[in-house]
């Protein structure tokens, strides 16, 4: 993180700053269209912990209101304890079809996450329906691609990080 008194160095003698590396994670998602009756849109979240499974941040949470979140099991075990806004994350819950997210490597408060490994976790549950967990294991600085499959809450999830200048 640049000090002011080092900007203020490179502007007053004309030094261009610092390349600063920017983390990305896409994840493109599909919620799959079910055949049941009465069909509920599933509450989604999305987050991340450290291998040592610390919480991390949240990265997306589809749910209609606060009063769902704690149908999101996992990730509210995590979540609540923290004391963390997720204004920023929320939405409201999506139809079947396919979403994409982009997420800059940040913790809640704007800071980037240090490099390493992370594990990406993703949690479904829907309203008189099913529930569903997959986890994986990424690498915040690292170019990577990953592909996961949901067995019925969840669709096809690729996963990209990338590393920009």
């Amino acid at each position: 993180m640049l000090t002011r008194s080092l900007l203020a160095l490179c502007l007053l003698f004309g030094v261009g700053l610092p390349a600063i590396a920017a983390n990305q994670l896409t994840i493109d998602i599909n919620i799959p269209e079910l055949d049941v009756n009465p069909y509920h849109k599933p509450y989604v979240a999305i987050w991340l912990e450290t291998p040592k499974r610390q919480y991390v941040t949240t990265i997306q949470l589809w749910a209609d209101d606060m009063e769902w979140y704690k149908d999101l099991r996992q990730w509210w075990r995590k979540a609540s304890r923290s004391k963390q806004s997720f204004d920023g994350a929320t939405g409201a819950t999506k139809k079947p079809g396919n979403y994409q997210i982009k997420w800059t490597a940040k913790d809640a408060n704007g800071k980037p996450l240090p490099a390493g490994d992370y594990l990406l976790k993703i949690e479904a549950s829907r309203e008189e329906g099913g529930r569903e967990f997959i986890k994986s294991k990424i690498t915040i600085d690292q170019q990577a691609n990953l592909n996961l499959v949901g067995k019925r809450e969840l669709g096809q999830i690729s996963i990209t990080t990338q590393v920009q200048e």
